[in-house]
């Protein structure tokens, strides 16, 4: 009895929605639209640039050549948090705003855009910075690792940091945002729960009787007759047609 009460109630809901299913459609459509021509033609693009160091100081032996130290290995892991904190430090990025001024920026603003980022149990350490402008964003990567290269060896009296590979290509790739199609998905899951809810609230708050199904289900009465709600046309319709039957039956009469 259960399951078939929840099984009227949701073609109960599935009827409601039905019955304002072009306003559902016209709502989605819309606003899916409306957001991706805002994502296409009025949003900035903001492009990424990176740069990537590691910590890693090379060991040669008696023969001048490399040697693999797994101690100082350890230790130059154990640096990455330490070396984490100095790059983002007030120390540095005044620095980097003195040696380039070109990049017009405060010390403050490269604290609060560059993002270091680093891996657990990793020697690598990745600098991150996006900007309306890939060509900038790129210089100030560029900047701020030369300046941490150079600064570290007399901050903490070891030379172990290397750059791997910094922000050379000079043709800017695909901005990281807006991405069109995520918001264009989260506009039409977003519109299509709203405009369900309104229609579902709407039909709540509507308590008239509107069919014949509705006075069984509400009322629990069975209906014997209905009186159906006529338009103007019909009236007219039926007018002229009993008028037509009017006068043919005169004239029946008239012929006889």
């Amino acid at each position: 009895m259960k399951l078939g009460g929840r099984i009227m109630e949701f073609k109960l809901l599935l009827q409601m929605l039905r019955k304002r299913l072009w306003l559902i459609v016209l709502v989605v459509v819309l606003c899916s639209a409306g957001t991706g021509a805002y994502s296409i033609y009025v949003m900035k693009p903001v492009y990424e640039a990176s740069s990537t160091m590691i910590v890693n100081k090379s060991n040669l032996d008696s023969e001048g050549k490399p040697t693999l130290d797994i101690n100082e290995i350890n230790s130059n892991i154990m640096l990455i948090n330490s070396y984490k904190v100095i790059i983002s430090s007030a120390s540095i990025m005044e620095k980097v705003v003195a040696q380039y001024p070109g990049l017009h920026e405060t010390a403050q603003d490269l604290m609060d855009r560059v993002e270091v980022v680093t891996t657990q149990n990793s020697q690598i350490i990745e600098l991150k910075i996006r900007d309306a402008s890939y060509q900038h964003a790129k210089e100030i990567v560029n900047a701020v690792s030369l300046v941490f290269k150079h600064e570290i060896p007399q901050i903490m009296k070891v030379d172990n940091i290397s750059i791997l590979d910094s922000t050379l290509s000079t043709s800017a790739p695909d901005p990281v945002s807006p991405n069109v199609v995520l918001n264009i998905a989260i506009a039409f899951a977003a519109s299509f729960m709203i405009i369900v809810g309104v229609v579902l609230f709407i039909e709540y708050l509507d308590d008239t009787i509107k069919s014949d199904e509705d006075v069984e289900r509400y009322l629990e009465l069975t209906t014997l007759g209905a009186i159906r709600k006529m338009k103007k046309r019909d009236l007219r319709t039926r007018a002229t047609a009993r008028s037509n039957q009017q006068a043919g039956e005169k004239y029946a009469s008239v012929s006889q």
